[in-house]
C-alpha cells in the first residue's frame, strides 16, 4: 500500500471533507462532534489493524476530476455512519446489511455534494458506484477523517485515491487562479472559489437563529379564521409526498423528508442550498 504525500492538493482535498463531514453531521444533531483529519501513516496502520472485510465507498471523478477515490471503513464503522441516515439510535444492535451499506453509502453522497460547494472547483464533480464490502486493501492513501461523537467509539474514514485521481487535483490546484495583491496593499479573492471566512466572521458561527419546517400553506379569508374550531381541518397547499422545507430567519435553506428521532420531528435533508445562498442569512 502506497503513502501519498500530504501536498497542498491533496490537503485541500481533505480539508474540503472534513468540513463537509462536520457540517453534514452537526445538521444531524450528532452530539459534542468533533471532526478532525489523520494523516496517511495513520490511514495505513488503521487499514492493517482492520480484521473483518473493509466497506468501501467509490466516487467517480467527473468534469476536471477524473480517476476514483475509495472511503473506506471496517463494517462497525460503517454501520454507525449508517445511523445518521436511518434515524435510528446508536446502539441499536445489528449487522451491516445492504440497507445499512446503502444508507452509509448515502451520507457519503451528501457530504461530496457540499464538498464541491466548499471546494470551489466549479468544474469538478462526483458520481457514485455501488458500495462493496471487500477484504482487499487500498493501492494508496492520501489521509482521512476521525470523527468522534459524544460517547461513541471515533470512527476513521480512510481517503484512497487511484493514482488519475491524485494527478487530477494536482493538476486543479496548479491551475487555479492566485490571488494577488493590488497597488493599494488590498487583497482580491480567488476567482471562483469560496474564501475562508476570517476571525470575525468566525464569530457569526455561534449566533442563534430561528428555525422552522414548514410542511405547506394557505390562504384563508377572516371569516373561515374566525368559524375555526376544535377538530376543524385545514387542507394545506403540498401533497405527502412532497419534501417539506427548512426554513432559518425566514428563508428557505434545505428541502427534505420528515422523521422521527427519539419521539420528535426531524428533517432529513435531500436538496441544500448553496453555501453563498446560506451566508446570505447574515444580511437577512
Amino acid at each position: 500500500m502506497k503513502i501519498l504525500e500530504a501536498t497542498p492538493s491533496i490537503e485541500k482535498f481533505v480539508e474540503a471533507w472534513r468540513r463537509s463531514f462536520s457540517q453534514v453531521l452537526s445538521a444531524a444533531g450528532l452530539p459534542t462532534l468533533k471532526v478532525e483529519a489523520v494523516d496517511a501513516k495513520t490511514c495505513a496502520a488503521r487499514i492493517a489493524q482492520i480484521k473483518e472485510k473493509y466497506y468501501w465507498t467509490t466516487l467517480n471523478g467527473a468534469g476536471s476530476l477524473q480517476g476514483t477515490v475509495r472511503f473506506i471503513t471496517s463494517e462497525p464503522e460503517a454501520l454507525q455512519l449508517s445511523l445518521v441516515e436511518t434515524a435510528e439510535p446508536a446502539n441499536r444492535p445489528g449487522q451491516l446489511d445492504e440497507a445499512q451499506r446503502g444508507a452509509a453509502a448515502q451520507l457519503i453522497r451528501r457530504v461530496a455534494a457540499q464538498v464541491l460547494t466548499l471546494w470551489g472547483h466549479g468544474t469538478a464533480r462526483f458520481e457514485s458506484t455501488p458500495e462493496v464490502v471487500d477484504s482487499a486493501e487500498p493501492q494508496a492513501v492520501c489521509g482521512g477523517l476521525r470523527i468522534k461523537a459524544g460517547n461513541s467509539t471515533s470512527i476513521i474514514i480512510v481517503l484512497a485515491p487511484s493514482d488519475e485521481f491524485a494527478e487530477s487535483l494536482r493538476i486543479l490546484e496548479e491551475s487555479s487562479p492566485k490571488s494577488d495583491k493590488k497597488e493599494s496593499g488590498e487583497s482580491t479573492m480567488v476567482a471562483n472559489s469560496s474564501p475562508e471566512p476570517s476571525s470575525n466572521f468566525d464569530l457569526l458561527f455561534d449566533v442563534h437563529l430561528d428555525a422552522a419546517i414548514r410542511f405547506g400553506g394557505r390562504q384563508m379569508m377572516l371569516r373561515e379564521i374566525l368559524s375555526l374550531g376544535a377538530g376543524s381541518v385545514i387542507e394545506l397547499d403540498r401533497q405527502v409526498n412532497e419534501p417539506a422545507e427548512l426554513l432559518v430567519a425566514g428563508r428557505v435553506v434545505a428541502r427534505g423528508e420528515v422523521v422521527v428521532v427519539n419521539g420528535n420531528f426531524g428533517l432529513r435533508i435531500t436538496d441544500l442550498t448553496s453555501a453563498s445562498q446560506r451566508a446570505e442569512l447574515l444580511s437577512a
